[in-house]
């Protein structure tokens, strides 16, 4: 390449991609969080390549690493995003309409145990919004508007979101009546020892209840191990181990609780950006929501 191109000027879509690759490491990543298909996301970038008249990544077979021109467009790229999206909320905060469409991120069972029916409540009241729900366990980034309001396990840490704590979460320890004729009840004082258990995955290890099991049993073997609530408690339903699990999971499925097992519960914080704070459909959304939802679940 012989330097930028006079006669093209940077599409800002093509910008956006150049950050998602810099963010995802790949190609195949970030054109799937665009919603393009690889041929389109690999031409767009060649296109902003050949306007800028520099290679801004190098291609290795583990993924699209910043070369020196890419690294001294990120900054800038990343503050012109900024800019974007700060008018974008500047602009959004000041309409008045109960209508349009409102992102709302959290965990899956969080969504389907308590977020689900309120939600439902919403969309009957206010048929002109769409709100639209995305389930992910790892942390939305209201800045850079993957979501308009995220519910969380830990209070948010910048000065630039309004939070409020939405809800405290029991958790109690579970396990079939065919396990526990089996294996019989755990006790603490032997480790639990013998005992199988259900968990999250490895990459949640710090979380509470994982810890709280390491303590309470660390004779116990862990058997089967993922990041979906739901899913543990389905194979604690059929006798695979001891699990921990909200009370409004376990509650609900043909499991027995522990006596005397006292898992620390969690609460969940809900947060919105501050430019945010003055749209109706959003404040009409929250106010709903903790409405609905009781101070313990």
């Amino acid at each position: 390449m012989h330097g930028p191109n006079p006669n093209r000027r940077i599409n800002w879509d093509d910008l956006r991609l150049f950050l998602e690759i810099a963010r995802a490491g790949t190609l195949t990543a970030a054109a799937a969080r665009l919603d393009l298909s690889q041929p389109t996301a690999g031409r767009r970038l060649r296109a902003l390549e050949k306007a800028v008249g520099a290679p801004l990544f190098q291609r290795t077979p583990s993924g699209h690493r910043l070369t020196d021109e890419g690294e001294a467009m990120l900054a800038h790229a990343e503050n012109m995003e900024g800019d974007a999206i700060a008018l974008e909320r500047k602009l959004m905060g000041g309409e008045g309409r109960l209508e349009g469409m409102l992102r709302l991120s959290t965990s899956d069972w969080f969504a389907n145990t308590v977020l689900a029916t309120p939600l439902a409540g919403f969309a009957l009241d206010h048929p002109a919004m769409t709100v639209e729900l995305v389930v992910d366990w790892r942390m939305s980034d209201l800045q850079r508007r993957e979501a308009d309001l995220v519910f969380r396990f830990v209070p948010f840490n910048s000065s630039e979101v309004v939070q409020r704590k939405f809800t405290h979460v029991r958790y109690g320890l579970y396990a079939h009546a065919d396990y526990l004729a089996r294996h019989g009840a755990p006790r603490t004082d032997d480790g639990g020892k013998g005992h199988r258990l259900i968990g999250l995955n490895s990459a949640l290890d710090n979380a509470a209840d994982v810890q709280w099991l390491g303590r309470q049993y660390p004779e116990a073997r862990m058997v089967l191990r993922s990041n979906s609530r739901e899913w543990q408690g389905r194979t604690c339903a059929g006798g695979a181990g001891l699990a921990v699990l909200p009370r409004v999971i376990g509650d609900a499925l043909p499991v027995e609780m522990i006596a005397n097992a006292e898992p620390p519960g969690r609460d969940i914080w809900l947060g919105y950006h501050t430019d945010l704070r003055r749209l109706r459909r959003l404040r009409a959304l929250v106010d709903h929501l903790v409405g609905a939802t009781p101070a313990q679940i």
